[in-house]
């Protein structure tokens, strides 16, 4: 029987992984979810058990940070306290072990929309560490991609116990800020939305031992959304191929 050729088997091995790679993808990337990070905010965290209880609308500023974290409205909180973790611009970390040392991250996952969940508390969002248990606070970020097939205004479904920050490609479309019971807020974006791909990421974050809670959805008829890609999804997707590769030139060293 006449063999291949090592270059030809990496050739057509490389070929097939390219090729089944998206695929791959997505399928743990369905249309109608996100992705999702979880932190855990130490009990001895200064903002915990310390902010409670108002609510507030313009909570944040319009815009992301430059370290990609929501940044704190310092003249409309609307009566609420504020946060002592901070950096640079007025950043929250409640989402950032870089940039906090009380902020512990422990996993990700994917969520399918409409995503609600009335016991969001460590660990991971399952409830595990409950009501009344000052251990850990939660906090967590949904991410991915919204497609929208023509130019519109997007609705929105939101409510949180207690904050929860949602923005289209880094700008501000719903504030629900302050430590608070489960509350829902407006949520529609201010103008029209332009036909095509856009980041879409929801900031959680729960700061008290009584009640957490998210319920988050999108209203608008057509729109779709998908997980981001998981950079170790791509990194295993490299890995193999790399080693795949040096598999084929020992072959051929051996050959020669």
């Amino acid at each position: 029987m006449k063999q291949s050729h090592p270059i030809q088997v990496l050739t057509k091995a490389l070929l097939a992984a390219f090729v089944l790679a998206p695929f791959a993808v997505a399928v743990a990337h369905a249309d109608e979810s996100l992705h999702i990070t979880f932190f855990q905010i130490a009990h001895a965290d200064p903002d915990g058990g310390r902010l409670c209880c108002s609510n507030s609308s313009d909570y944040v500023l319009p815009g992301l940070g430059i370290n990609g974290l929501p940044v704190l409205n310092p003249g409309g909180e609307g009566g609420a306290a504020a946060p002592l973790d901070l950096i640079g611009d007025n950043e929250i970390t409640w989402w950032s072990p870089t940039h906090d040392s009380n902020v512990t991250y422990t996993g990700t996952g994917i969520v399918t929309l409409p995503y609600a969940n009335d016991s969001f508390f460590a660990v991971n969002g399952t409830g595990s560490l409950g009501d009344g248990d000052e251990t850990y606070y939660q906090a967590a970020i949904l991410s991915g991609t919204l497609s929208a097939p023509t130019t519109e205004n997007i609705s929105f479904s939101v409510s949180s116990d207690d904050m929860v920050f949602v923005y289209l490609d880094g700008s501000i479309v719903c504030d629900d800020g302050g430590v608070h019971a489960a509350t829902s807020v407006p949520c529609i974006t201010a103008s029209s939305v332009s036909a095509g791909n856009h980041t879409l990421q929801v900031f959680y974050v729960d700061l008290d031992p009584t009640g957490a809670a998210l319920e988050f959805s999108v209203n608008t008829e057509g729109i779709t959304t998908s997980a981001t890609p998981e950079p170790s999804t791509l990194a295993f997707f490299g890995t193999g191929l790399l080693g795949l590769a040096g598999f084929v030139r020992r072959k051929i060293g051996k050959s020669a």
